[in-house]
């Protein structure tokens, strides 16, 4: 868990630790949603999270997250299904994919420092990038530029 120290001006600062448990993954999925939830870009998109409440939101996406990261194997639904009903009233665009992983990335570096941080980051480009590619059919350069900013992601060796 991370702590929190106080600055010399009195502001609660983060002494950030790695991702270690799904409270962990609890607490970065509040503060991302905190965000995302009325973000301009997001907006539409996220219309049904903000109708059925976060609450209702909250356990599958843990269960998707503690999955990745922890191996838990909780998550046992798919996640295409669902994104390609949205996209459906909705259509994503790669604006979107871009504005996800932008949100993402901060919220996990506003909480979590370590290796299991790390991957929360390349695995949601990962998602991103495939999710992306599957509901659109194509590529985006916008989106191929923002994860080759990424170390270890395979976006950067992309051809011609």
């Amino acid at each position: 868990m991370t702590e929190l120290t106080t600055t010399a001006a009195g502001e609660a600062e983060a002494e950030s630790a790695d991702l270690a448990d799904r409270a962990d993954i609890d607490r970065l999925l509040r503060h991302f949603y905190g965000r995302a939830l009325y973000d301009d870009a997001l907006y539409e998109l996220m219309e049904q999270i903000r109708v059925k409440g976060l609450d209702s939101h909250l356990p599958v996406m843990c269960d998707f997250w503690e999955t990745v990261l922890l191996r838990a194997r909780s998550y046992r639904s798919s996640v295409h299904t669902v994104h390609g009903e949205i996209h459906a009233g909705h259509p994503f665009a790669a604006a979107h994919f871009v504005r996800w992983l932008e949100l993402w990335t901060a919220s996990v570096d506003a909480l979590f420092r370590g290796p299991r941080a790390e991957r929360a980051k390349l695995q949601a480009g990962r998602i991103a990038w495939a999710m992306h590619r599957r509901l659109t059919g194509g590529d985006s350069a916008e989106l191929d530029g923002v994860l080759a900013g990424q170390p270890g992601t395979r976006f950067t060796e992309r051809e011609p």
